[in-house]
C-alpha cells in the first residue's frame, strides 16, 4: 500500500510535525524554494509515488482578518508569474461534506514577504490570504504525477507580529497544526 506523503520545506518543521503526527505516513523536508521543492519533489516521486500529498508549514498572513495561529487551507495556490494550480478535486469534495472550510487561494512568493503594505498589496492584487515560499511548486510537481494534494499552512507572522513571532511560537504553532492534520489525514486516508 502506498502511503501518504506529509512534505514541508524547513527541517525543523518537518520533524516536529513527524514527532507530533500520529499517521502511518511518509515525510520529507523538501527545503526552501519553488526550485529546491521541485527538485526534491520530483526526485522522490520518480522512485515511489506516494498515495497522496500534504504538503504543509508556516506561511505569513496576508488578509488582515487572518490571526496568528489559525490553519488556512487554499483551494489554489499561485506563482508571482499568475500560474495557478487548483488542489485535488476529488479531495475538496470529500472534505466539503465534511464541513472542511477551503480559503480560496494563496501565493508562492520568491522572496519573504515582510512590510505591512506589501502584504495588503499581494492580498488586494491577488485575493490571497497567504504566502509561502513552496506551496504552488508541490502542488505543481503533484499535478505532473497524478498525486492528490493539498497544502494547509499555519499563519507564522502577521503584519503586525513580525517574523519574530515565527520562532517564538513556533511549538505552538507545531502543536495546533499537527491537530489540524491528524484530523484532515483521517478523513482523507
Amino acid at each position: 500500500m502506498d502511503l501518504m506523503l506529509v512534505a514541508g520545506a524547513m527541517e525543523r518543521e518537518v520533524s516536529t510535525l513527524q514527532s507530533l503526527l500520529k499517521c502511518d505516513c511518509l515525510f520529507l523536508v523538501t527545503g526552501v524554494g519553488t526550485t529546491k521543492t521541485e527538485r526534491t519533489l520530483h526526485q522522490h516521486f520518480r522512485s515511489k509515488l506516494p498515495s497522496c500529498l500534504i504538503f504543509t508549514g508556516n506561511a505569513g498572513q496576508l488578509d488582515p482578518t487572518l490571526q496568528l495561529g489559525q490553519v488556512v487551507l487554499p483551494e489554489e495556490w499561485c506563482l508571482e508569474d499568475g500560474s495557478c494550480f487548483r488542489v485535488n478535486r476529488g479531495l475538496a469534495e470529500r472534505l466539503r461534506k465534511q464541513n472542511w472550510k477551503f480559503s480560496r487561494r494563496g501565493i508562492t512568493v520568491s522572496t519573504p514577504v515582510l512590510r505591512k503594505k506589501s502584504r495588503l498589496s499581494l492580498h488586494e492584487r491577488w485575493g490571497a490570504q497567504i504566502c509561502d515560499m513552496e506551496s504552488a511548486a508541490a502542488i505543481k510537481v503533484a499535478l505532473a504525477y497524478g498525486v492528490p494534494c493539498l497544502a494547509p499552512k499555519i499563519v507564522s507572522d502577521t503584519a503586525d507580529s513580525g517574523i519574530r513571532a515565527f520562532w517564538s511560537r513556533f511549538e505552538e504553532h507545531m502543536m495546533e497544526l499537527a491537530g489540524y492534520l491528524d484530523r484532515l489525514i483521517t478523513l482523507i486516508g
